[in-house]
């Protein structure tokens, strides 16, 4: 069997994420911004660890996702949501704020976003 890039198990994909965007309109009672997030995707993702040779085939080329320590794949959520660097990922108590993001092949099927961890909260 030949290894496909652009296929994704439906098992893979057992983690649910929230992608969220810095909403900045807010502001208090002084006239100062607020930082809140808001929602702008939740779908099905696979979580991997920055440690395994996928990653490193991903972004070897670029020094700020090689700080990253996960590797979250999602399929392409069409052209009306977009997902860059500064937006965050949240799956149950962690959270995650995006480096980069790698389009594979340019095919809009495959979405792979290299995370810096920022929050964990284990119970």
């Amino acid at each position: 069997m030949t290894f496909n890039p652009l296929y994704l198990s439906a098992g893979d994909l057992r983690h649910s994420v929230t992608v969220q965007a810095a909403d900045k309109s807010s502001r208090d009672k002084y006239g100062q911004p607020i930082s809140t997030w808001a929602t702008i995707l939740t779908t099905r993702a696979k979580i991997a660890s920055t440690m395994g040779a996928s990653y490193k085939d991903a972004f070897t080329q670029n020094a700020l996702a090689n700080q990253s320590t996960h590797l979250i794949t999602i399929r392409y959520p069409g052209d009306a949501i977009t997902i860059q660097p500064g937006q965050r990922v949240t799956h149950k108590n962690d959270t995650y704020t995006i480096q980069d993001v790698d389009n594979v092949l340019e095919r809009n099927r495959v979405l792979r976003i290299a995370c810096m961890q920022i929050e964990s909260t284990s119970n």
